[in-house]
C-alpha cells in the first residue's frame, strides 16, 4: 500500500505542469531560436556589405573604406562560425572567440593605420595579441583533447 502511494506521488510530480526540467528545456530551445535568428541576421548583414563593396568598387570608393568593409565581413563570418559551433555543441569554443577578437583588432589597426597610433597603444595592442595567441594555443590543446 505504501508503494502505491509513493508511485502515485512520483507520477504526479513528473506530470506536473511546472517542472524545472521542462522550463529549462524550453528556455534552451528559445535560446537556440535566438542564436539562429542572430545567424540569419548576420548573413543578411554580410549580403548588404557585399553589395556596398561592389557598388563602392564601381563608384571609386576609397581603398581604406573597402578594406575596412572586407575585414568587417571576415569578422561577421567568424561570428557566424561561433554561432554555428554553439548551435552544434551548445558551448562556446574559446579558440573561435579568440580568432574573432584577433580579426577585430587587426581590422581596427588596418583601418586606423598603425603609423597614426601612439607608441604605447601599439605596445598595448602587441601585448594583447601575444596574450590572445597564448590563449589560442592553450585552447586548441585543451579543446582538441576534449574532441578526441
Amino acid at each position: 500500500m505504501n508503494n502505491a502511494i509513493g508511485n502515485k506521488h512520483k507520477s504526479r510530480n513528473s506530470n506536473s505542469r511546472f517542472s524545472f526540467t521542462r522550463v529549462f528545456n524550453n528556455l534552451d530551445k528559445l535560446q537556440d531560436l535566438m542564436v539562429l535568428a542572430c545567424g540569419i541576421g548576420l548573413v543578411f548583414k554580410m549580403m548588404i556589405i557585399l553589395v556596398d563593396i561592389f557598388v563602392g568598387l564601381r563608384s571609386g570608393m576609397d581603398v581604406k573604406e573597402l578594406t575596412a568593409q572586407a575585414l568587417f565581413i571576415l569578422i561577421l563570418v567568424e561570428l557566424f562560425r561561433l554561432l554555428a559551433v554553439y548551435l552544434k555543441y551548445h558551448r562556446i569554443f574559446v579558440g573561435v572567440a579568440v580568432e574573432v577578437t584577433v580579426v577585430s583588432i587587426l581590422r581596427e589597426i588596418i583601418v586606423e593605420g598603425i603609423i597614426h597610433m601612439d607608441a604605447m597603444l601599439v605596445f598595448a595592442i602587441c601585448a594583447f595579441l601575444v596574450v590572445l595567441g597564448g590563449l589560442m594555443l592553450v585552447s586548441h590543446k585543451v579543446e582538441g583533447s576534449i574532441e578526441h
